[in-house]
């Protein structure tokens, strides 16, 4: 029995550690201020080495040219009512590919569709890298991201 409450014991003072309590009542709220404002920097710091968009714009079809799309975190292109870049084109799948941005750029991805995703002309495999310029085709719609 005194082994259990040895055990609750450890996992109480435990909880209490990490949950940033103060150890003792004497203890001093600057150091809990000091660390709130490292991780509030640290979040900054983060959130300005992340671009915040890019715009990817179609040439093709003719009919859709000069349409353009803000990239903000991640877009999923597709014909599906619930994707950011949403395109009438029998040639494209439900969920086609995604772009998302990271600490690289953008980065593209096919997510199984039937006809592929293709990057400069050349079919995505894995997630890739697209650069300003750099064009993505999905189906019969060719974009460019500006």
């Amino acid at each position: 029995m005194a082994l259990l409450y040895l055990f609750f014991f450890r996992v109480l003072q435990a909880t209490w550690y990490f949950s940033g309590a103060p150890a003792t009542a004497g203890a001093s709220t600057s150091k809990r201020r000091d660390r709130r404002q490292a991780r509030v920097q640290q979040r900054q710091m983060a959130r300005a080495s992340t671009p915040t968009f890019r715009s990817l714009r179609i040439l093709e079809p003719p009919e859709l040219v000069g349409m353009a799309f803000e990239i903000k975190g991640e877009a999923n292109i597709g014909r599906a009512a619930g994707c950011e870049i949403t395109l009438d084109d029998t040639f494209i799948s439900q969920v086609h590919a995604r772009l998302s941005l990271s600490e690289a750029g953008v980065m593209v991805e096919d997510l199984g569709s039937t006809n592929g995703t293709y990057l400069n002309r050349q079919k995505v495999t894995s997630g890739s890298v697209v650069q300003p310029g750099d064009q993505i085709q999905v189906g019969g719609t060719i974009m460019e991201l500006q």
